[in-house]
């Protein structure tokens, strides 16, 4: 096969990658919107990943992977729900679990696509405000530090961060262990939920509400050292 003709062979599976993103998005992005913004909603999706019955684990995996490849869709309701159902253990275990494949999917998808796949989600101009990836000799520490912060769009960053000399091994393990803070957190606050431990839901919400302010103005702090320096 010619160069050419693998230039063409692929922007087609592009196109139609594509095409079964919007579909996907189109079919199950606004439902599965109007299910995390409810808590009927939430109660239904509990509800239907029980009925999985002893495939129920494999059946949360499979979303959490989902909801990070289309990345329009928020993962803090589903992680509660992971909570909610498996407990504080089990729970974090199979949300990392999903968040990882998840991960590992895109990883593939972009090194495979390039640029074009990720211009699908994401504009230029919010590729900028990641500019910091941009330094080769930091780019681990800064992989590390972004997906630690609370605030930024981990799955944007997710498609992202393959667009750099990062190694897939690499990029799991770092994404894998600084999600993991926030991850629990969720998970813990679905586990609370479920036995009535209303007090220990609202000191995790405040420590959150703490992080989460904190991420934001470190990032910030970040954006305007990286814009002064220029």
């Amino acid at each position: 096969m010619t160069d050419k003709s693998k230039k063409i062979f692929k922007i087609m599976i592009l196109l139609m990658l594509a095409a079964l993103v919007i579909f996907l998005t189109v079919r199950y992005f606004v439902p599965l919107c109007h299910i995390f913004g409810t808590e009927q909603g939430r109660e239904e999706l509990a509800g239907f990943i029980k009925r999985a019955g002893i495939f129920a684990p494999l059946v949360f995996i499979l979303l959490m992977a989902f909801q990070i490849v289309i990345a329009f869709i928020p993962g803090g309701p589903l992680e509660i729900t992971g909570g909610f159902l498996f407990g504080g253990w089990l729970g974090t275990f199979l949300t990392i679990t999903g968040a990882v494949l998840g991960t590992l999917c895109v990883y593939a998808l972009v090194k495979k696509f390039g640029s074009p796949l990720v211009h699908f989600f994401i504009n230029e101009e919010k590729m900028k405000t990641f500019s910091v990836l941009q330094d080769e000799d930091k780019l681990e520490f800064w992989v590390f530090i972004l997906f630690l912060i609370p605030g930024i769009p981990k799955d944007l960053l997710t498609y992202i961060v393959p667009l750099m000399k990062i190694k897939g091994r690499r990029f799991l393990i770092l994404s894998a262990l600084a999600r993991f803070p926030a991850l629990t957190a969720s998970v813990l606050m679905g586990d609370g939920l479920s036995d009535g431990r209303y007090g220990f839901c609202i000191v995790i919400a405040c420590l959150s509400a703490v992080a989460l302010f904190a991420g934001l103005q470190i990032k910030k702090h970040i954006l305007k050292e990286k814009h002064e320096s220029k």
